[in-house]
């Protein structure tokens, strides 16, 4: 073993030059979140400083693969007509690209170049143990050691051993070191002679080991991030899962430092590479990186852009051609056009606007409005038993509030809770009993007929049930510290709401606030389906709150003091829509005063007509169409409880748009289920202080969701998780692995947007739209960084509806596009 230590500049170790490139690479990583709290996250999102184009660059550096599609999805694209000339001449135009339409089609005929991936990691000029050419690198055998002792370290559920015992602050680098130093088949699974004596001089402060690995790899500054970034790419689903720790801790007001560990995990792997590595594998290594460093020729990549840009276009020109063709409605009296019969607010999802458009057109006296599915009741809900409090709002915000069910007396609570714990401590003997050494030979043969009749039901689809939310009240209180809301607070909670989503008047009698979820069987990635805005769970709770202080008249007293006055016919009613059956479910009708339940019972009927309607409208996606309405709706109630259903519905997939206007303006047009439509009316907004609010969040989340289908589309085996045939659980709620593999695979299935002939998701970047000044829409990006990043490096396509048509953003200018 050779013992390479060549200093870096002392100066600079001294003064710990190293922190702010090393944290710079863990900051490029997004982080995810557990499985039962699953939210679609932008994977991009750590490099949303940087243009699209140049992240593409960076990741093809740093990763060995391309954001884009290769160069046939697009020639197909071309040849289908998805792309017209048009198209492809705006891009060119947009890129101010000398070469022109005849050229950038002849190109897209030739084979593309194919370049070798860069190395940037020393681990990957070793074979490894085998010495056939199947064998896996070093690289790959570090990796596959770093992830199980990853899914050992993390799992707290699943594993009868907890690898971090109670202890909260556990260090994942000081249990990783220990797990290393005692593997005694290292040498031998890394074809190192010497390897466990390696790690045991490591030091076993992670500081002291982060420098002497940079001390021995020689590098520094911009050249240190570029090497960090490639090391957490390799391990890239148990990086982001550290980032997703590190990120929900810092919402929660607590410091952790997982991504950072497992970064100087990788960075000791590094410096074994570089101890182990002979002068040839040295030199080829030293080729690698000045490679990286020169200005590599990136033509083909670039010309990809313009045809994916093309392919975008092509999208935004179907989206302005829908808009167009608003059908003229029927003149209705000045009454009914002030005061509709009812007013029913959904979910921003792209699945409501089927809903929605089709309500509209059976129930013409019904407006419909778009909001944020968590209708902005920041909150986690602690139900009643020994389970943990359910966040249920987007992941980028923090929890203020708790909502806490109740029974109504503390003596009623008591008695629920203790009936529930005994019974979750009968289920947790029954798990125990499965694990002890005994079971293995004893507990199948015993108990295994009791199971017979589940598994018989459940082969049938007779299984669960769709679930519904229980009939309880709830204490609101303060996340921290406990104490009950004042009723000032409630009424902020329920005016920042009806502001929101610009209902400040013109109240209809009746007010339906539909939240949203999905019932699946037999499915790790069910919260995926539900309300991303809820934290992955179902919107009925934060809408039954939401209607219960809308109702409240001590809230209505408060909410008049601020302008907004609820008129005493007014009644709020919270609803849910499943999205896999589309059936909504009325919630709390036993409270619904008598003059008001004729009209729930007109909109019930209402629901149901537009249900039938977008049942047969998602039927051809689904191949369940040439069914009956009565077939169709049985069919798709059965999907939901067939524990072998992998695809029970495409959930968000093929969404490319979001557009902040009031309804009048998408009203009637057919947006074909891609779409997310949030109310937003300029008139009431003179300040721009809502449309920051709205550009801030609703957007922002709309981009993540958008860049999530985007990425399990364009690059499947980094940022999707696989084929969910072979999905194993890990650590109960972490995440999934393929088969008996330990990496961590995030995104969406493969299932989620490929339908086993076609892709079912097209990747288009986000399309946003906004009914709003130009001024009002610049000062935004002025104020809102984060915003700024994703329009001006082309993150999201910003336009604007105007007098003459439709504008788009470029560079502080606006050019007319439709």
């Amino acid at each position: 073993m050779s013992n390479v230590c060549v200093s870096v500049p002392e100066l600079e170790v001294m003064n710990d030059g190293w922190r702010k490139p090393f944290r710079q690479a863990c900051d490029l990583i997004a982080p995810v979140w557990p499985l039962d709290q699953w939210i679609a996250v932008n994977p991009f999102w750590g490099l949303r400083h940087l243009p699209a184009s140049r992240a593409d660059q960076v990741l093809g550096e740093r990763g060995g693969f391309s954001m884009l599609m290769p160069t046939e999805y697009y020639r197909e694209a071309w040849q289908g007509g998805r792309i017209r000339k048009e198209d492809l001449q705006a891009s060119i135009a947009e890129r101010g690209d000398e070469q022109n339409l005849s050229w950038y089609l002849d190109w897209l005929s030739r084979k593309p170049s194919t370049t070798a991936p860069l190395r940037s990691s020393i681990l990957d000029t070793y074979k490894g143990a085998s010495t056939d050419d199947e064998g896996g690198s070093l690289a790959e055998t570090a990796c596959d050691q770093v992830s199980r002792v990853c899914g050992a370290f993390f799992d707290q559920r699943q594993g009868r051993w907890s690898a971090a015992g109670d202890n909260a602050g556990a260090s994942l680098f000081q249990f990783w070191l220990e797990s290393i130093r005692k593997d005694l088949s290292l040498d031998f699974s890394t074809g190192l002679k010497g390897a466990r004596a390696f790690f045991k001089t490591v030091p076993d402060n992670m500081d002291e080991a982060i420098l002497d690995a940079i001390k021995r790899i020689r590098v520094s500054g911009e050249e240190l991030e570029a090497l960090c970034h490639g090391l957490l790419l390799k391990v890239n689903g148990w990086a982001s899962w550290c980032r997703g720790e590190d990120w929900r801790a810092g919402l929660e007001g607590r410091s952790s430092d997982r991504c950072p560990e497992i970064l100087a995990i990788m960075l000791v792997w590094e410096t074994a590479g570089v101890a182990f590595a002979s002068t040839g594998q040295k030199a080829e290594w030293q080729r690698q990186r000045t490679r990286a460093r020169r200005s590599a020729d990136y033509d083909d990549r670039r010309r990809l852009w313009v045809w994916q840009r093309a392919f975008e276009i092509g999208y935004q020109r179907s989206l302005w051609r829908a808009l167009e063709s608003v059908p003229e409605r029927q003149p209705v009296s000045d009454q009914e056009r002030e005061t509709p019969i009812v007013q029913a607010v959904f979910c921003i999802d792209v699945r409501s606007e089927a809903m929605r458009r089709h309500l509209e057109d059976v129930c013409p006296g019904v407006q419909t409005l778009g909001f944020a599915g968590f209708f902005g009741m920041p909150i986690d809900h602690q139900q009643q038993g020994p389970v943990a409090p359910a966040r249920r709002l987007p992941g980028l915000l923090p929890a203020s509030y708790r909502l806490i069910d109740t029974r109504g007396s503390l003596r009623e609570d008591l008695a629920e809770n203790r009936s529930l714990d005994q019974r979750e401590i009968a289920r947790e003997s029954v798990r125990k009993a499965k694990y002890t050494s005994l079971s293995t030979f004893t507990l199948v043969e015993t108990t295994g007929l009791a199971w017979a009749w589940k598994l018989v039901k459940d082969s049938l689809k007779k299984g669960h049930k769709t679930r519904e939310e229980k009939s309880v009240e709830g204490r609101l209180v303060h996340s921290h510290g406990g104490d009950p809301l004042s009723d000032a607070e409630k009424v902020a909670l329920a005016a920042n709401m009806l502001r929101g989503m610009s209902l400040t008047s013109g109240f209809a009698p009746l007010l339906v606030l539909v939240g949203h979820g999905s019932h699946t069987d037999n499915n790790p990635n069910q919260a995926g389906l539900d309300c991303g805005a809820c934290g992955g769970q179902s919107g009925g709770v934060n809408a039954r709150l939401a209607a219960s202080l809308v109702n409240d008249p001590q809230i209505r007293a408060g909410l008049a003091d601020e302008g907004i006055r609820i008129p005493d016919f007014t009644w709020a009613i919270a609803a849910e829509h499943c999205t896999a059956t589309d059936k909504v479910t009325i919630a709390d009708r036993h409270l619904v005063p008598d003059s008001h339940v004729q009209k729930l019972a007109d909109l019930e009927a209402g629901f149901e007509k537009a249900g039938i309607r977008v049942r047969k409208e998602r039927a051809t996606p689904l191949k369940l169409n040439g069914l009956d309405d009565d077939n169709l709706k049985q069919a798709m109630e059965t999907r939901t409880r067939d524990w072998s259903e992998v695809r029970p519905e495409w959930g968000l997939a093929n969404n490319a748009a979001i557009i902040f206007a009031k309804r009048i303006k998408t009203r009637g047009c057919n947006l074909s289920g891609r779409v997310f439509l949030h109310d937003y009316d300029p008139e009431q907004d003179a300040d721009g202080g809502l449309l920051e609010a709205l550009l801030s969040a609703p957007m922002v989340v709309a981009n993540w969701i958008n860049l999530q289908y985007f990425a399990s589309v364009t690059v499947p085996d980094v940022y999707g998780s696989g084929n969910k045939l072979l999905h194993s659980v890990v650590g109960g709620n972490i995440g999934v692995v393929e088969g008996n593999g330990a990496h961590l695979r995030i995104g969406l299935p493969l299932q989620s947007v490929h339908d086993g002939t076609f892709w079912r998701h097209e990747p288009v970047r986000l399309t946003v739209l906004i009914d709003a000044p130009a001024d009002r829409i610049e000062s935004v990006l002025h104020r809102q960084p984060d915003v700024a990043a994703l329009v001006e490096n082309q993150w999201v396509s910003l336009h604007r509806l105007s007098g003459e048509g439709v504008e788009r953003y470029d560079n502080g200018s606006w050019i007319t596009v439709a």
